[in-house]
């Protein structure tokens, strides 16, 4: 019966976004250009040096051998997730369970404790250029570090300590080059095309639905951080006020990302709970953490 009216539901539900969509085109085309918009100026700029970096320090096993240093558990995927950003951490996790170096259970509490966002995006693109303070980049950046290790830090004893295998077959630098923007390219068309289905679907609801500017930014934050965050940044708020609400949007990161995630590790059975149980104690972690700083640092 629920099964039934699930499908009943979401029928309804496309029912009603295909009819707005030929209702009123210009939607889709405004939608469309926004993503490519944010895409060319916010995203690609600071992910796909990035994603070109991770790779070189991947394939010459930079990372394995610092971790090997380190002598954490997993601290390969915690500073891999690091360098890299979301949804990163998730492709590790899942190529780990494809060489069976990592247990499900394992892999269900780093995937909640490695939400890290792009350390570029953060820095530059938030701080920087929307912020224009690139110290307050570089302290929501600290923070985020900060209330991930501290939920890597309760989990550890929970954590099994394995081996995890080293690159025994490295590219030469011209052909390592030639893959990597190849398959960050594509990573990157599939990163745009989920930004363009959620900036649609904030587009059709506040089309129909309408809302304060700072409640639109905070709801399109929900679904798409990035764009969530734009419009954040160009509303007429305390500094202080705006830091802090970006802050929980870095943290939550979108149910965009969310999905991206999800979607590279559709393979194995996640606890769907647990990670969004720790997602909302990681919000918690950090606002604390900046108000802290906002309170008796600044």
């Amino acid at each position: 019966m629920f099964s039934k009216m699930k499908k009943i539901i979401i029928f309804l539900l496309f029912s009603i976004i295909l009819f707005i969509i030929f209702k009123n085109p210009t939607i889709v085309i405004e939608s469309v250009n926004y993503s490519i918009d944010i895409f060319i100026k916010n995203i690609i700029t600071s992910l796909f040096p990035f994603f070109i970096l991770a790779d070189i320090l991947i394939n010459y096993n930079y990372i394995y051998y610092l971790s090997k240093i380190l002598k954490f558990k997993y601290s390969y995927i915690i500073l891999m997730s690091m360098i890299s950003g979301l949804p990163s951490n998730a492709k590790f996790i899942s190529n780990l369970l494809d060489r069976n170096e990592i247990s499900i259970k394992d892999a269900n509490l780093l995937l909640s404790v490695t939400f890290f966002p792009n350390p570029m995006f953060v820095i530059a693109t938030v701080g920087t250029l929307m912020l224009n303070n690139t110290k307050l980049g570089i302290i929501l950046l600290i923070n985020l570090y900060i209330s991930n290790l501290i939920m890597y830090i309760i989990y550890y004893k929970k954590l099994d300590k394995k081996n995890i295998s080293f690159n025994k077959n490295s590219l030469n630098f011209p052909n390592l080059i030639k893959i990597s923007i190849l398959n960050n390219i594509s990573t990157l068309m599939i990163i745009l095309g989920t930004i363009f289905i959620f900036i649609l679907l904030s587009n059709i609801i506040f089309t129909y639905i309408k809302v304060s500017p700072l409640t639109e930014g905070i709801i399109t934050s929900i679904f798409e951080m990035t764009s969530g965050i734009k419009k954040i940044s160009i509303l007429n708020l305390n500094t202080n006020l705006k830091y802090m609400i970006i802050s929980i949007s870095l943290m939550f990161s979108g149910i965009s990302i969310i999905t991206q995630a999800f979607s590279i590790l559709s393979n194995y059975k996640l606890d769907i709970k647990l990670i969004l149980r720790n997602k909302l104690i990681l919000i918690l972690l950090n606002f604390l953490l900046n108000y802290i700083y906002i309170k008796f640092i600044i």
